[in-house]
């Protein structure tokens, strides 16, 4: 295992209790994405430590990465499996966890029907087969779906109904997570299963890489290979960044003892786009580049100005809970990429 990985995965054992997941069978859905990737990971690292016993399927669309290979073994397994298309899993599992998705603003755009379809059809077939094995579900949504805050909203709490332009470019991310919620209540509702919803924002650590598309990635690779930042305009808008292993924490409590159905995760760092250039350029001794023109990037200036999510429930629930400092997860992603790129 990496190690700046590891040492993430065992501040969540410490944090969060996985005994309930002893013996038990997973299924995760995006296991070679940014969220899925940590998951791995710690459940390797929970059967390892804790005796956990538990088996993993883990869903990709592409191909899986060096290093998560070097942790399959009898308890984790990888499954092709192209969840934009119609698809079946026979295998029965205790608990469930749909991660996959594009939650780059780039591949949404660039992929708006399979975006749709991951959301909403795919869904829709794995909350099916929650109702078969009488699995707990986790549907992984974001707070996108928030759409336009109004200005006078501090924090948005979990019951905010928010409201989006159904004819924008970002559309297609925003409203298949809302409709993907509302699929998760018909089967809460009409089949008794267990489906848990996390709303999650601007997620940010080890696994965005100088390949990822957004922001800070394109910004880590500017700095790392460029050793220039170029923004898209001038950086005003501000983003509340929260790092994995805090999001990771939260997501595997509110699955195995979370008490109600809708939870706000993310962190508490609200940072402008201009400061995290700042802050990148400053642990990388990088320059910063500010355009005199905005660029025409589709989903530039198209996003919600502010998003701040009120977490008095899962802190609430949680107990006492310390977010990592934005300083501190940062400098943990560029040490990542430092290591993973060779650079």
């Amino acid at each position: 295992m990496n190690q700046i990985i590891k040492e993430d995965c065992e501040q969540v054992l410490k944090r969060v209790d996985l005994s309930p997941l002893k013996n038990k069978s997973i299924l995760l859905t995006g296991g070679t994405g940014f969220i899925g990737r940590y998951f791995v990971n710690l459940i390797y690292l929970a059967n390892e430590t804790k005796k956990l016993n538990c088996t993993l399927t883990a869903t990709y669309l592409r191909g899986v990465p060096k290093d998560l290979k070097q942790l399959a073994n009898k308890n984790i397994k990888f499954k092709k499996l192209d969840l934009s298309k119609s698809f079946k899993v026979k295998s029965k599992f205790n608990y469930i966890f749909h991660a996959a998705g594009y939650g780059q603003p780039a591949k949404f755009i660039e992929h708006p029907l399979k975006t749709i379809f991951i959301n909403t059809n795919a869904t829709e077939s794995l909350l099916n087969l929650a109702k078969t094995c009488h699995a707990k579900f986790v549907f992984l949504s974001s707070a996108d779906t928030y759409g336009d805050i109004p200005k006078n909203l501090k924090s948005i709490p979990e019951t905010f109904s928010g409201s989006l332009n159904t004819l924008s470019p970002r559309a297609v991310y925003g409203e298949s997570k809302r409709l993907g919620e509302t699929i998760c209540w018909a089967y809460r509702d009409q089949y008794g299963v267990d489906a848990k919803i996390v709303r999650a924002s601007h997620l940010y650590g080890p696994g965005i890489s100088i390949h990822d598309q957004r922001v800070l990635g394109n910004f880590l690779k500017g700095a790392l290979v460029g050793k220039s930042i170029k923004l898209k305009d001038t950086g005003r808008a501000i983003k509340t960044f929260g790092y994995i292993s805090d999001a990771i924490a939260m997501i595997m409590f509110i699955a195995t003892k979370g008490k109600d159905m809708v939870y706000n995760i993310g962190g508490v760092d609200s940072v402008s786009i201009l400061d995290l250039a700042r802050n990148v350029a400053r642990e990388t001794n990088a320059k910063i580049i500010v355009p005199s023109v905005k660029a025409r990037d589709k989903y530039i200036g198209s996003d919600p100005r502010t998003v701040k999510l009120d977490f008095s429930k899962i802190r609430k629930e949680m107990g006492k809970f310390s977010f990592t400092p934005f300083k501190i997860g940062l400098r943990r992603t560029i040490n990542w990429n430092k290591e993973e790129f060779h650079l």
